[in-house]
């Protein structure tokens, strides 16, 4: 195998970089060769491995040594990176980010900034089109500080761009920029996008564009945030937003959608509970939820109304139905909640279970989760594993006392059969509650 001809060999009184590049020939140049030169602990090897030519997938490198302490590696990895093509600069964006906090790290992100604002619209959608969000994020701040896309362009972005910072940024410049807020397509874009936050954005823009009345078809929203937006805006321009929800659960008797029932809750009183209790037997799971969730909005969730939906087919239901009884679970019988411990039982209604007995007193957490610390649920047994180790009411001493002989000796064999799940300290200290 021919190897390749060396340089020449340097002088005894030459320069180390020559020397350096001599080395570096003698290596072969590899690419891995070069990044371990540009970052060796003495400048002169850096300076000469920059004076070498550095290929484009190094050049995150070469920004770094931008910011290096010795001057000469900062004039060359300067000179090197002011003739590398756009691109490559915009791939290296991150570390250019990144280095712009270092004392000296400024030069390089002054360069891309030029660059950028030199390049044409094909190097800023390379930008805006970055793999990495921050540098998508700091491209689209670029482009609304100098003006480089329309509203227009703005909403588009904001509603195919999945990173919710460049969307916020987005969409209010596009509403900052709108040029005819009564036709302009930036603001219906907006209002039809899927992220909720953008149509939230838009959603409230209305009253400031001077049509808060266009947020009553808003008011039936899928997401709560842009509701309660559209609520507000029709509150401004002197609408009435429950009365369009009343007028919508009127027109449509028993066919309400989730969010007209859970508008009712919303903005309603007292006197929507008569409207929303039909709803808690809907076929629809959704509309179930948010029935639910609309009686607890107007303090109606109690455990008679709410309680029978702990048995709902509907995770999300029953989702619910816990979260409105968390400040009742009290009222709840510990023997009906054990009963749903079963697996036998969904294991959303399970976990649902384990939930409202956590905030039981006595000894009702605590059985129920010595019963569980072996179940073949994963999330059942973290859960009944932390009922037991969280279990230390005030009154345990006394609650343990009060057992009767026979359930005191039950208990007893429960412990000890979770023992090797418990752990000896923990089954110790239940001992000695229970001596």
């Amino acid at each position: 195998m021919r190897s390749r001809p060396l340089p020449d060999l340097p002088g005894p009184r030459a320069p180390a970089r020559e020397w350096v590049a001599y080395d570096l020939a003698a290596r072969g140049e590899r690419a891995s060769d070069l990044a371990v030169a540009l970052c060796h602990g003495d400048g002169r090897v850096r300076e000469a491995a920059l004076c070498a030519g550095v290929p484009d997938e190094l050049l995150p490198l070469v920004v770094l040594r931008c910011a290096d302490w010795a001057g000469p590696v900062r004039e060359a990895a300067r000179r090197v990176l002011s003739g590398v093509r756009p691109e490559a600069l915009v791939r290296a964006a991150p570390v250019v980010l990144h280095a712009a906090a270092r004392k000296r790290g400024d030069v390089a992100l002054r360069l891309l900034e030029a660059r950028l604002a030199e390049g044409g619209a094909e190097l800023r959608e390379y930008a805006f089109g970055h793999p990495r969000y921050e540098v998508r994020r700091w491209a689209y701040g670029r482009a609304v500080e100098h003006g480089w896309l329309t509203s227009e362009q703005l909403a588009h972005r904001a509603v195919r761009d999945p990173d919710v910072v460049v969307q916020a940024r987005c969409a209010e410049a596009a509403l900052r920029t709108c040029p005819a807020p009564d036709g302009a397509e930036a603001l219906d874009v907006l209002l039809g996008a899927r992220s909720a936050s953008v149509r939230a954005i838009a959603v409230t823009a209305l009253r400031r564009l001077g049509q808060p009345l266009r947020a009553v078809d808003r008011l039936a929203d899928r997401s709560s945030s842009v509701r309660a937006c559209a609520q507000w805006a029709v509150r401004q321009g002197d609408g009435d937003p429950l009365a369009h929800y009343r007028r919508a659960a009127a027109e449509a008797t028993g066919r309400a959608g989730p969010s007209v029932v859970a508008g009712l809750g919303e903005c309603g009183g007292p006197e929507e509970v008569a409207l929303v209790l039909p709803y808690l037997s809907d076929a629809r799971p959704g509309v179930r939820a948010a029935a639910v969730g609309a009686l607890r909005m107007l303090g109606a969730a109690s455990p008679e109304r709410v309680a029978p939906l702990l048995d709902d087919p509907s995770p999300r239901v029953v989702r619910r139905v816990c979260e409105a009884l968390l400040s009742d679970a009290e009222a709840l019988s510990p023997d009906a909640l054990r009963a749903r411990l079963t697996p036998d039982h969904p294991r959303h209604i399970r976990l649902a279970a384990i939930r409202l007995l956590a905030i039981h007193r006595g000894l009702a957490p605590l059985r129920a989760g010595l019963a569980l610390v072996d179940d073949p649920d994963q999330d059942v047994r973290a859960r009944a594993r932390a009922l037991v180790t969280r279990w230390a009411p005030p009154d345990s001493a006394a609650l343990a006392a009060a057992l009767p002989a026979g359930e005191r000796a039950r208990l007893t064999a429960e412990i000890d059969h979770a023992a090797p799940v418990l752990g000896p300290s923990l089954v110790r200290f239940l001992h000695w509650i229970l001596r």
